[in-house]
């Protein structure tokens, strides 16, 4: 007769998954309510945390980084800082670039045009 509880490797990685699931419904009715909440920049700051927490839920638990080798989770960490250097030079170029308006031509009413001439 086959013994009815579960292996302990998954209940383990069901424990997780289930874990995991209700931590990121948790933090997206977190990130919901921070955005009906009158924080000024603090809106933005509170998403993006919450954001990268998310993001670090899915990448420690769904695509398994915390059962990779260091090499993976090394070549992971450097794929967040090239992002993050990515993010800076962004920020860079927008602030330094100039705020001169376009050119701006004023509208013209145009002509009427003529009805051509009818042929007899």
């Amino acid at each position: 007769m086959a013994d009815a509880r579960p292996a302990p490797a998954f209940a383990r990685t069901a424990r997780a998954i289930g874990i995991a699931w209700f931590a990121l419904v948790v933090l997206m009715l977190a990130s919901l309510g921070s955005a009906w909440l009158k924080l000024g920049a603090f809106n933005v700051v509170a998403g993006l945390v919450i954001a990268a927490i998310k993001a670090a839920i899915v990448a420690w638990l769904f695509m398994r980084l915390r059962e990779a080798g260091p090499l993976i989770r090394l070549v992971a960490v450097i794929g967040v800082g090239v992002w993050f250097i990515l993010i800076g030079l962004s920020g860079v170029d927008y602030e330094t670039r100039a705020l001169t308006p376009a050119a701006l031509q004023r509208p013209q009413q145009l002509l009427p045009v003529q009805a051509a001439p009818q042929p007899r």
